[in-house]
């Protein structure tokens, strides 16, 4: 039989079974679980994504799943039923604390995160993977651009910017539904698509008024998206006044430096503009987040996507405190791709053929001072 071992590390509770590392956040909530060549995470919304990762050379090893409601009961009393087991090993006074803090979460109280989730926010449909631990605050709802042929996050919702009354109910519903647990999170995540577009004296008054709210413990440092086109309507003085208040790192789709498959992903503006935009944010200082869609245009755009891309890269001041996010593309549902890339005559890659190109581009883009990760949009979950 698997001896059951539990830690306390911070306000959280590991729990050992065997090759396994369970993990719950201070109120009790189940958050991972970790074993050999897989896990299990769970979102604050109560979703439960499955990883597992497989033995295919290069950055595409990893399988993506949710699990299914009928299936997070049966999954949900295995993970508690071990951490209650676990709890022999803790110091008595420890022991009761955590046991009161677990057994309040039966899979039917924690179905209720996703009622509470849901009158927050509005759907959170993609982050960075680094922010996936960041307080998402939403200045505003959905992409005031919305019209780009491979996206459909936010084709939900009509764009719209917080008034500050909007932003104080929203920030007192999240600091209600997150309680004690706000406390640790990793900085302040502004979405949705594109918050970098408010205009810079009311995007500062938003920065100043969520620290005033959250307090400086919480807000720390903040992050957004941001498109390229955007800094038409941000001067060097104004950018520098952003990143004084604190906002330091910023992300952004590139997509792709061919200006030929930018025109057919109906990208605004050319590589050359966006190479400019960004140069123009590590004058003032900011890290940044560079998207890039690999596989994007399929087997025709191949050649032109990654030496286009690697041309602005080079030309972009980079350091070692940037990230390239290599995303493998994926056909979106809910625009006319599908339809338009046919009438152009093109096909998309085999999921083998996106794992080559994703080796490929790693390869070459090694050289490069920042460091290059995977970004699949399947991975994602706010946690």
């Amino acid at each position: 039989m698997t001896r059951l071992l539990s830690k306390v590390r911070g306000n959280r509770l590991m729990v050992l079974q065997g090759p396994w590392i369970l993990r719950f956040d201070q109120t009790g909530r189940f958050l991972l679980a970790s074993g050999p060549g897989r896990a299990v995470r769970r979102g604050l919304d109560d979703r439960l994504v499955r990883t597992r990762t497989l033995p295919v050379r290069g950055l595409l090893g990893r399988r993506y799943e949710i699990l299914e409601a009928d299936e997070k009961p049966a999954f949900y009393r295995r993970v508690y039923n071990a951490a209650l087991s676990s709890l022999a090993s803790l110091p008595r006074d420890e022991a009761r604390v955590w046991q009161d803090r677990l057994v309040r979460w039966t899979p039917e109280a924690l179905t209720t995160d996703r009622e509470d989730f849901d009158d927050v926010y509005l759907p959170i449909s993609i982050l960075p993977p680094d922010q996936y631990h960041a307080l998402v605050v939403q200045i505003t709802h959905g992409c005031s651009y919305n019209r780009c042929l491979f996206c459909d996050f936010y084709r939900d919702r009509r764009f719209h910017v917080k008034t500050p009354e909007e932003l104080d109910r929203h920030l007192e519903r999240l600091r209600a539904f997150m309680g004690r647990r706000i406390e640790e999170r990793s900085g302040i995540f502004l979405g949705d698509g594109n918050a970098f577009v408010v205009p810079t004296a009311r995007l500062i008054g938003m920065l100043e008024q969520i620290r005033r709210t959250l307090g400086d413990n919480v807000a720390g440092e903040f992050y957004t998206f941001m498109d390229t086109f955007t800094l038409e309507h941000k001067s060097p003085q104004g950018l520098r006044r952003i990143y004084d208040h604190g906002l330091r790192t910023v992300y952004t789709g590139l997509e792709t430096g061919a200006d030929r498959l930018r025109a057919f992903l109906r990208k605004p503006g050319t590589a050359r503009e966006a190479v400019h935009a960004l140069n123009a944010l590590k004058e003032v200082g900011f890290r940044l987040g560079v998207i890039l869609l690999v596989g994007a245009g399929g087997p025709a755009f191949a050649e032109e996507h990654l030496d286009g891309t690697l041309e602005a890269l080079r030309n972009l001041h980079l350091t070692s405190e940037d990230v390239i996010f290599l995303s493998p593309f994926m056909e979106p549902e809910d625009t006319d791709y599908e339809s338009q890339a046919r009438a152009a005559g093109l096909t998309t890659f085999s999921e083998p053929e996106t794992a080559r190109e994703l080796l490929r581009w790693q390869q070459a883009l090694a050289a490069l001072p920042a460091r290059i990760t995977l970004y699949s949009i399947k991975e994602h979950l706010y946690f």
